[in-house]
């Protein structure tokens, strides 16, 4: 169930993030909202006014070093100590190993890896003290949006897809550090998804829209959304650690 967790969501002023925290208020969680754009994260909480939960929006960028320590703060000021934490915050980069832009590759990797690493330790450690202080009394889950290009070599898009490989790897090895305090660290690992990302991440409008003919209908945020609730409503003994969903037209 969801219904009273108490959530942070990364990633919250656009795309799958912002589906992700309005689908577990409209289901009862209070989730701190947390991205870049103040105004984007205002309009999801004024939207979900009267849902069955709350949303508190939390400006920053998740790449700033103490950002994961102030938004667990947040949650604990607003309501008590989280227990669902949903990293979907991080960004693309179009090209091959030889095409794509090097003078994007360092934000790249700060945002979708050390960033990633960063808020791993600090949930990880946060969520392990709390659940010895506990006995495990309660499950907490923790919530990485992956990618299909982590698993699956592209040759049109390896730098991007390097941080996703790297990522799923330090997603599986948390998952067993601290699986035996009913902590459940679980992989989403979504395929083509129309959400917002490829525009922003500049992306070719016409190959992208050929993805979409060949491949379509292509997922929406809030089908990865609806993943995300059915995973952390789980039975506290039961977990669903490694999820791909795609297109049902999409091959690879």
């Amino acid at each position: 169930m969801t219904d009273r967790r108490i959530a942070v969501v990364t990633g919250a002023s656009s795309g799958i993030g912002r589906a992700v925290a309005h689908h577990l208020a409209d289901q009862g969680a209070r989730v701190v909202a947390a991205g870049r754009r103040a105004e984007p994260l205002a309009e999801l909480a004024e939207g979900l006014r009267g849902a069955p939960g709350q949303v508190v929006p939390a400006v920053g960028d998740i790449a700033h070093i103490g950002h994961t320590e102030e938004l667990l703060a947040t949650a604990e000021r607003e309501w008590g100590p989280a227990d669902v934490f949903v990293a979907a915050a991080g960004q693309g980069l179009p090209g091959t190993v030889l095409g794509s832009d090097p003078e994007r590759w360092e934000r790249l990797v700060e945002v979708n890896y050390l960033a990633m690493l960063r808020q791993l330790r600090v949930v990880g450690a946060e969520f392990r003290k709390r659940a010895e202080a506990d006995g495990g009394a309660l499950a907490r889950d923790v919530v990485v949006i992956g990618s299909t290009v982590g698993r699956q070599v592209s040759a049109a898009n390896p730098v991007y897809g390097s941080t996703k490989f790297a990522v799923h790897s330090l997603v599986e090895a948390l998952r067993q550090e601290v699986c035996v305090h009913n902590i459940r660290v679980t992989l989403i690992e979504p395929g083509f998804v129309r959400s917002g990302f490829q525009e922003a991440a500049g992306y070719d409008p016409a190959w992208f829209e050929k993805v979409a003919a060949d491949n379509g209908p292509l997922l929406v945020p809030e089908d990865v959304a609806d993943v995300v609730g059915y995973v952390i409503g789980r039975p506290k003994h039961v977990h669903l650690d490694d999820i791909r969903l795609r297109p049902t037209r999409q091959k690879a």
